[in-house]
């Protein structure tokens, strides 16, 4: 059982994976800003980053604001929050499943899938 899942709770799990998609929010209004204060703003975003990642993998991204002042770099920043997120999201939902949680097997088809497949090959032709 990794070190977080015996010290957190999920709902501040959940709260943790919504304050990742507001900064990410942030950071996605940031590409509109001015350079100055879109640097500032990326600056200060970039170390709930570091946070995030030191979190959830372990070891911290780098924090450096130092050129990170175009558009792009605040819309990568956004996408890399949002998959941290993300990243969240699946460890939660594993969690959640256990370790005894049956899958699908390859060979089988999941039942939306299956029922969606059987309405579009009999079309009525009478």
């Amino acid at each position: 059982m990794e070190e977080w899942e015996t010290d957190w709770s999920y709902d501040v799990l959940e709260r943790i994976v919504a304050l990742l998609f507001s900064l990410a929010g942030l950071a996605d209004i940031a590409a509109g800003l001015p350079a100055a204060r879109r640097r500032h703003v990326l600056g200060i975003l970039s170390v709930g980053e570091a946070e995030a990642h030191a979190f959830l993998i372990g070891a911290g991204a780098p924090v450096s604001a130092d050129g990170q002042d175009t558009t792009d770099d605040a819309l990568r920043l956004a996408a890399r929050l949002r998959a941290l997120a993300l990243l969240l999201c699946v460890l939660m939902a594993q969690r959640v499943a256990g370790p005894g949680t049956a899958t699908p097997r390859a060979d089988e088809k999941p039942a939306w899938q299956a029922s969606r497949l059987a309405i579009l090959a009999a079309p009525d032709t009478s």
